[in-house]
């Protein structure tokens, strides 16, 4: 299978190479050259298998140029051993909990594929990642992408994780998932702004010098792996929300959309075959892909709004140019595939108070946006399923505030705590972060 460009100038490549690159020479993202359909069979029979068995069949069928077919199901059982609840609200309405995994958020789904990919080509091919055979990722974050990275690459051989974190913007609590792993895990804290790392990990990507040396990567949603392993759980989900509904029924997904990564896997997965009746992209104040499908043309580019689904806080999305390559690359095939709704921070504290009082169940102000999306578009009839990306204790300090309760963290928060800070404390400097990388090759 090759890969191709979105910008559509980029000569195609094989996938270690679009796995590496990240980003095409023309500034596009990777995408496969065709996403292959899944046999009827598949789909008649989903809902007896696990989440490995069934995340192994789109895989297989993407991946197996590159990785053997053994080697690919090693990689869904060790990726995917952990729940994914499927609660049913009311007889139609469903929410998906995404947040089971090591550090509670849908992010460790696709990047602990994406590692043990990676880990599994750099054994089996390691010509692909340079003459040292060792490939180097660099993140640049505010927190939770840096826990679910760290978390994600932790111990896997022939890959060195580079995590620069501006000082004092996340939480000793959400620090501690990255700072406390060590071995192949390098957490720098940067004297800096996120602006600051941004920079720096650019000025990497660019030294050419460098990258004669090192083989660097990015392990953001802009890499290809990331965002199809994405694709995997929505089968997974409606393979387990189809038997508990009467057959034929029409089943919308809400998706919390900041980057637009999961909504991109949604697309996959239903170019792939998935029966989706409506896919809602739920947005909050930021409202990009609203105002880009209201307008028909893009926005300028803006600072983020922060609001209370601080993920989602992304003031242009890097995945909509797989989303419009999904959809045709035309605002009107978006309008088709997709309903954008946006969600403000009133509507985020008004669903959150809304589940608890009429289900008794919290969810997260990511999942509010879905949940509120869900009750603005579900219709008479039809299913709906709102994805929950986070655990509410992710985002402490607001559902104190919104609930006026304390919440317990789980111990998948607290076990971190305990352990030994291995931090580097570095200057706002790419020298800095160079002579780190070049110790490491």
């Amino acid at each position: 299978m090759k890969y191709i460009s979105t910008g559509q100038k980029s000569q195609p490549l094989d996938l270690p190479q679009a796995m590496i690159s990240s980003i095409a020479d023309d500034g596009g993202l990777f995408m496969p050259e065709h996403l292959p359909a899944i046999p009827r069979a598949f789909f008649n029979n989903f809902g007896a298998m696990s989440f490995p068995e069934i995340a192994y069949v789109p895989a297989s069928l993407l991946f197996s140029d590159d990785v053997q077919p053994g080697t690919l199901k090693r990689i869904a059982e060790s990726s995917f051993d952990f729940p994914l609840p499927i609660r049913q609200l009311d007889h139609n309405l469903f929410v998906a909990e995404l947040f089971h995994g090591p550090t509670l958020a849908v992010k460790d789904f696709s990047v602990r594929f994406m590692a043990r990919m990676m880990g599994a080509m750099s054994a089996e091919n390691p010509a692909a990642f340079g003459a040292a055979g060792k490939l180097h990722v660099l993140v640049a974050t505010t927190g939770n992408t840096g826990s679910a990275i760290a978390n994600g690459f932790a111990r896997t051989p022939g890959v060195e994780v580079y995590i620069l974190f501006p000082r004092g913007t996340a939480g000793r609590q959400l620090e501690a998932q990255f700072t406390t792993i060590g071995h192949n895990i390098h957490a720098l804290e940067v004297h800096g702004t996120i602006d600051d790392c941004q920079a720096m990990v650019s000025q990497a990507f660019a030294d050419t010098n460098l990258r004669s040396q090192v083989s660097l990567t990015s392990a953001n949603s802009v890499n290809a792996v990331r965002v199809l392993a994405q694709s995997f759980m929505y089968f997974y989900i409606m393979s387990r929300v189809r038997e508990m509904l009467a057959p034929g029924t029409p089943v919308s997904v809400a998706i919390p959309s900041g980057n637009l990564g999961n909504l991109t896997g949604a697309l996959i997965a239903q170019k792939m075959g998935l029966d989706f009746d409506r896919i809602i992209a739920a947005e909050n104040a930021n409202c990009y892909l609203s105002r880009f499908m209201r307008s028909g043309t893009s926005t300028i580019p803006s600072r983020a709004i922060p609001t209370l689904a601080y993920a989602a806080d992304k003031g242009s999305p890097t995945n909509l140019a797989r989303v419009l390559h999904l959809t045709g690359n035309s605002v009107d095939g978006l309008r088709r595939a997709i309903d954008a709704v946006s969600v403000d921070d009133a509507a985020i504290i008004d669903a959150v108070n809304h589940s608890m009082a009429n289900y008794g169940y919290i969810i997260d102000p990511h999942t509010a946006l879905a949940y509120q999306a869900m009750r603005r578009s579900l219709q008479p009839g039809h299913a709906g399923v709102v994805l929950a990306t986070a655990h509410p204790a992710k985002s402490l300090t607001a559902m104190t505030a919104i609930t006026g309760k304390p919440m317990e963290l789980p111990l998948q928060l607290t076990r971190f705590m305990d352990g030994t800070d291995m931090r580097q404390r570095i200057a706002p400097s790419y020298e800095a972060l160079r002579r780190i990388i070049l110790k490491n090759a």
